[in-house]
């Protein structure tokens, strides 16, 4: 090869497809990030409102799906979620996750408790082709389904007031049903059911 003109323009166009490559991963990693954490906060605000107890679970329930549906319709957030560059779910996982993912139990006596809200993001942003290297996905279609993960937050969940006069009220019961050591009176001589009145004493 005698003539090697134009050599630099080509390792130019190659270094400058490489620059922009890496500069369009860093970009898009970086909103993925942003757009994640944003995720991350609107779980949180949806679990601090199932968190508090109410008249019955479906209320807690409803105020948490309220809350997440409030805040992904915003219209500074909606933006970003419609834009064809990210998805959530638009109705969010709410209460006990074990039951979701069984990956999340634990065996023993002390199981793990994941109570909270959570939703399915997927950074599609994050699905595209370099040229000269190749796409960013192993499918390469475009979809961003390799780009998937769950986000949630979990604050656990209070005692309904429904729960806690069902629990108030079968309090005696319990109390009979306990075992006691050998040589002493159980707890159901001498004592009635009918003769016990429930006082939640404001704790519901």
């Amino acid at each position: 090869m005698r003539r090697n003109k134009g050599m630099i323009s080509v390792d130019f166009l190659f270094a400058l497809v490489l620059v922009m490559g890496l500069s369009a991963i860093l970009l898009a990693l970086s909103l993925s990030l942003t757009v994640a954490e944003l995720t991350q906060y609107i779980t949180f605000s949806a679990a601090r409102n199932y968190f508090p107890g109410h008249i019955n679970p479906t209320m807690q329930i409803a105020r948490a799906r309220q809350k997440y549906a409030e805040l992904i319709s915003n219209p500074q957030v909606n933006r970003l979620y419609t834009s064809g560059w990210f998805e959530v779910s638009g109705t969010p996982q709410i209460g006990d996750m074990t039951q979701v993912y069984p990956a999340y139990r634990q065996q023993g006596s002390n199981p793990n408790q994941f109570w909270g809200v959570g939703t399915n993001f997927i950074a599609r942003i994050l699905d595209f082709e370099i040229p000269f290297y190749g796409s960013t996905a192993a499918l390469g279609d475009g979809s961003g389904s390799s780009f998937n993960t769950f986000i949630a937050s979990y604050l656990g969940r209070e005692t309904s007031e429904s729960e806690c006069l069902q629990f108030v009220q079968k309090r005696w019961q319990a109390i009979r049903s306990l075992s006691v050591p050998a040589g002493m009176s159980s707890y159901t001589n001498n004592t009635l059911e009918s003769g016990y009145r429930s006082y939640d004493d404001n704790g519901c």
